[in-house]
């Protein structure tokens, strides 16, 4: 089914020092531009409460480095967008790979359609029923390279539920439903992500500022290292908020899989550049041959 419709799909760039090391698909902010933090409700909350801390503004949480060789984790190395959508969390994480690019407009829209959930043009698959077949072919062609994200074995696969919902997000969104036809992802998926519900977290979700308040994790996941599903990037700030609420429930590592990252193709050469070719299941952004990610860099460099 997914060879029947690359035409859907859009390539995610290579990882490459200049590109967001997060999103993978809009340039690293310069890191001598000054890029206003979001903090959020419950960092500021946090940092009031914690025992000696004097008050004061909260500061942006420095996540721990990863398993692997260490990557960096500075401004120069993420976009001003996925610089906002982590500010004031208390971890993000730095492992997002998307299937594809879309857009909103033009004739490129039809995979944003999609995801969204909006109505099929005829002769289209139902959106249930090529995520599914696009899921799986993603997760079976690279689960190498998620595996290495994660620095072992995903051990549980969870999804970011949807916004209003007042139940676990299996009661309505359509991505967990998705997951039950791939045979791989049934079995160590699990719903431990519900709404918060707290109002003033949903609203700053709403206008895309990150607040992990905005959901809750039923039971702890200690040592756990899990594959967050979501169907559609636009700031990252869900994808963040969630992955930070799984981090304080005890998660070892959480690498996010989104079917799609809606972009710009004419913001940056490299997007268009990727967004021309004809699309590839076989590459992703961090097994394509030109992946090279910032620690290259330096480590040439010492080379000489």
């Amino acid at each position: 089914m997914t060879e029947r419709h690359l035409g859907l799909f859009r390539n995610v760039p290579a990882a490459r020092p200049g590109l967001c090391r997060v999103c993978h698909s809009a340039p690293a902010a310069d890191p001598g531009r000054h890029v206003v933090p979001v903090v959020s409700r419950a960092a500021r909350e946090e940092h009031r409460t914690a025992p000696g801390e004097p008050h004061g503004p909260a500061q942006p949480h420095r996540p721990a480095q990863p398993h692997g060789p260490a990557q960096p984790h500075g401004p120069a190395h993420l976009c001003a967008g996925c610089l906002r959508a982590t500010a004031g969390l208390h971890r993000h994480t730095p492992h997002v790979l998307p299937v594809s690019l879309c857009a909103r407009t033009g004739d490129d829209r039809r995979l944003y359609d999609l995801v969204t959930r909006r109505r099929p043009l005829p002769g289209e698959p139902s959106p249930a029923t090529l995520l599914a077949a696009t899921l799986a072919r993603f997760h079976r062609t690279h689960l190498r390279c998620l595996t290495r994200a994660a620095g072992g074995p995903l051990t549980l696969v969870t999804t970011v539920p949807g916004a209003g919902a007042d139940r676990p997000a299996e009661a309505f969104d359509l991505l967990p439903r998705v997951v039950q036809w791939v045979a791989a992802l049934r079995g160590p998926h699990r719903p431990v992500l519900m709404p918060g519900g707290d109002r003033a977290a949903e609203a700053a979700l709403a206008r895309h500022v990150p607040d992990e308040r905005a959901f809750h994790v039923l039971g702890r996941l200690d040592g756990e290292r899990v594959l967050l599903l979501d169907g559609l990037f636009v700031t990252g700030a869900r994808v963040q908020s969630a992955a930070s609420a799984l981090y304080r429930a005890g998660a070892e590592e959480v690498v996010a899989l989104v079917l799609a990252r809606l972009a710009d193709p004419w913001a940056d050469t490299r997007l268009a550049d990727a967004w021309a070719r004809p699309y590839d299941f076989g590459r992703c952004c961090l097994c394509d041959p030109a992946a090279r990610l910032p620690t290259d860099t330096g480590r040439r460099a010492r080379l000489g």
